[in-house]
């Protein structure tokens, strides 16, 4: 995979468009050499966007506007093979969860049906302390692995669905749906070892073997077949890596939303201040749990995937979904 950037930079302009009102424009460059060289990418960028006619003509011929709006994620750890190949980086997003890259192993995510779910938090959560996620991930120890299939789905027909249960009515029939069509997928498929988990809303699969690259023909098929989120594909298609949130959404764990990390450094004061918070509003939580593992298994190098993304999601912790 191409190394993620690890510095941005934003350039904003207002522009009128023939036939259109002013648009207000911000668009993001990067660079691995420094900042200056980050603003020089986002000034070409922007000159390419409105030479395009702007967002609404650039998108009709056939162009995405997408790819000119990417956001910065602060780069926190690069995952190199046993030869030096980068295959997987961490990131974090924009509202600041811990963020897995790869174009190694196919991630799909599936979502249910929205609904108005209570943020409230289990009861038994705070029990105990144990060590943050982002500690575990940057230099934790192991979890156990899930080698090999299981007989079916595990434990979570019968839990409420603020802690990855299947919900009722509407979003129980789509639930109940969406676990056929996975197991059906994994049938199609005997040659792809597909490991399934629950999130907090929906389901997302590592699924090994596929050789796919995030913006193929094959990756697009694949995914859809499962009913993956059309948002999703398309943004693995514009990051060109699949994606899987590694640490908890923060207003799930009662933690403000940290929408600026682009425009700070790690080593600001209010940065690691809420880095420190987020970690500990994390610790009684998981990310996903494990449903089921079918098929052949995985190559070294997708295995250690799975193992980082096992590590940090907590998947067999039995804790709630955040």
């Amino acid at each position: 995979m191409q190394p993620i950037p690890r510095h941005w930079a934003a350039v904003r302009a207002t522009h009128t468009f023939p036939g259109h009102g002013p648009f207000a424009l911000t668009i993001h460059g990067s660079s691995d050499i420094s900042v200056e060289d980050a603003r020089r990418d986002a000034r070409e960028r922007m000159d390419a966007l409105v030479a395009a006619g702007g967002p609404e003509q650039e998108h009709d011929s056939g162009l995405e506007y997408y790819p000119s709006r990417r956001l910065p994620e602060e780069l926190l750890e690069d995952v190199h093979s046993e030869d030096g190949t980068l295959i997987a980086a961490i990131t974090r997003n924009r509202y600041g969860a811990a963020v897995l890259n790869t174009d190694a192993l196919l991630i799909c995510d599936v979502d249910l049906p929205q609904e108005d779910v209570g943020r409230s938090r289990s009861s038994g959560g705070r029990a105990g302390k144990r060590p943050g996620l982002l500690s575990r991930l940057f230099g934790g120890g192991a979890i156990g692995r899930a080698d090999g299939a299981t007989d079916g789905i595990r434990d979570a027909a019968g839990l409420p669905d603020e802690l990855g249960g299947p919900g009722s009515g509407e979003r129980g029939r789509v639930h109940a749906e969406l676990l056929t069509s996975i197991r059906d997928f994994g049938a199609r498929h005997p040659e792809l070892g597909v490991r399934a988990y629950r999130t907090r809303h929906g389901f997302r699969l590592l699924v090994s073997g596929a050789d796919a690259h995030p913006a193929s023909e094959r990756a697009r098929t694949l995914m859809a077949e499962v009913r993956s989120d059309p948002l999703y594909m398309l943004l693995c298609r514009v990051h060109d890596t699949y994606r899987a949130r590694l640490t908890p959404k923060p207003w799930r764990v009662e933690v403000d939303r940290f929408e600026s990390l682009g425009t700070r450094t790690a080593s600001a004061p209010e940065h690691q201040d809420w880095v420190r918070r987020y970690r500990d509003a994390s610790a009684q939580v998981a990310v996903c749990r494990l449903l089921e593992v079918t098929g052949p298994a995985p190559s070294a190098e997708e295995q250690r995937i799975i193992d980082l993304h096992d590590r940090a999601t907590r998947p067999e912790s039995g804790l709630p979904l955040a």
